[in-house]
Order: structure tokens, then C-alpha cells, then sequence
């Protein structure tokens, strides 16, 4: 009971944060074009200021553009990102949730930051996707679903991360950072819920889960060459 006493406002976040992303899962599972205005608007006024493109909203299919032929549907809303987000910098900071207090200024600063940071990383991630599939950012003989999968593991991945880094130089003042929490977040996310949920019964589901894998490993190996250069270099 001390434990519980002494921790309580540390377990509250935990529990917030597991509600969040069953919940968002769930909403996210079955919501329309209409449901994700809020976050697909925004993020469709970007990608047409960044692209040159002139994305509308068509309702039942998102924000398209026919004329590049490309359409922003619900599956490219970021929500995935934004409760990966959500969980790394509430979680990321547990030591600093005392009080109550503490833990709503928290939720407030983890829920408007991990908004931002899905439209802007989103915006990175569908531009990219765009140029690809101009022609403009040559794939090779790569296939595009490949392609277009491995760049949004990516691009989400390296938001993440970095969004992680940003908020604890914030915070902290320290410029050289491990990213367990952020991968961690990310693979609950992308890899722990799915299989839950049966994806693994999917063929398609381990190839996906490689690369994942991959990424979360170098993003890990160069963070410690890069930190262990930095610890060398202040020895």
C-alpha cells in the first residue's frame, strides 16, 4: 500500500496512457474521412503548400488531389504516430508526476505536442510519398508498396525519436539521450497491439514487423555510437 501511495500519481499516468491508446486504437479502427477532419484537414493544407498540390476534401474517400493522383485517406491520418507520441513524452517523464498537478499539466503538454508533431511529421511522411509517386525521388526498381512502407516506418520512427530528444533537452537540459522509450512506444504501437489482435496471423504482418525491427535497431546503434562519442569527447 506505501508502494501504491507513493507511486499513485505515476500509476494514474500509466493508466491514462493505456486507456488512450486502447481507445484511440479502437476509434481509429473504424473511423471515417469525416471522423479525422480534425487532424487530416490541417495536415492536407501542409502537404499542398509543400507539394505544389491542391488537396480537397471528397467525403467518404479524405482530401485528394486527381490531378497527381493522390489521395489523403484515413489510414494516412498519423493516428498510430500520435498515440506513440502521446505515450513517450507521458511516460518519458515519470519522475517529475508528484501530484496531480503535476500529472494533468502533463496530459495537456503530451496530448497538444503529440498533435503538432503527428501533423508535422505526417506532412514529412505523405510529401515524401507524393515525390514518390511523381517520380520525382527515384525508387529504383524497388516496389512502391515496399517503398512507400519503409519510408513511413522511417519517417515516423526518426519523428518519434526526435520529438524525444526535443522534449528532454526541453526539460532537462541534456542534448544526448537513449531512445528506449520512444522505440518501446513504437513497437507497442505498431508491432504489441496488432499482434494482440491477431495480425500475426497475417502473412504480410512479419515481413512488416522485420523491417520495424531493423529500424528500431539502427536508430539504437547509431544513438549509442553517437552518445558514446559524446561521453569520449567530455572524458
Amino acid at each position: 500500500m506505501t508502494f501504491v501511495k507513493d507511486h499513485r500519481w505515476r500509476i494514474a499516468a500509466a493508466l491514462v496512457a493505456v486507456a488512450v491508446v486502447v481507445l484511440g486504437k479502437q476509434f481509429y479502427r473504424d473511423a471515417s474521412a469525416a471522423d479525422l477532419r480534425w487532424i487530416l484537414a490541417p495536415t492536407a493544407k501542409l502537404v499542398s503548400w509543400f507539394t505544389g498540390g491542391h488537396f480537397t476534401y471528397e467525403a467518404g474517400a479524405g482530401y485528394a488531389d486527381y490531378r497527381i493522383g493522390f489521395i489523403i485517406a484515413p489510414p494516412c491520418a498519423g493516428l498510430n504516430f500520435a498515440m506513440a507520441a502521446f505515450l513517450t513524452l507521458l511516460l518519458g517523464s515519470f519522475a517529475t508526476l508528484t501530484s496531480a498537478r503535476a500529472l494533468a499539466a502533463r496530459i495537456v503538454i503530451a496530448a497538444t505536442a503529440a498533435y503538432v508533431a503527428t501533423i508535422v511529421v505526417n506532412t514529412i511522411r505523405i510529401s515524401i510519398a507524393v515525390a514518390m509517386h511523381r517520380g520525382s525521388i527515384d525508387i529504383g526498381t524497388m516496389d512502391r508498396a515496399e517503398a512507400h512502407r519503409l519510408e513511413g516506418i522511417l519517417v515516423y520512427l526518426g519523428g518519434l525519436c526526435l520529438l524525444y530528444a526535443l522534449a528532454r533537452a526541453i526539460e532537462t537540459g541534456k542534448k544526448h539521450v537513449t531512445f528506449a522509450i520512444p522505440i518501446a512506444a513504437y513497437l507497442v504501437i505498431t508491432l504489441g497491439l496488432p499482434l494482440v489482435n491477431g495480425a500475426g496471423a497475417r502473412g504480410e504482418f512479419a515481413h512488416h514487423a522485420m523491417w520495424v525491427l531493423a529500424a528500431c535497431a539502427a536508430v539504437m546503434g547509431v544513438a549509442f555510437i553517437i552518445n558514446r562519442h559524446a561521453h569520449r569527447r567530455t572524458a
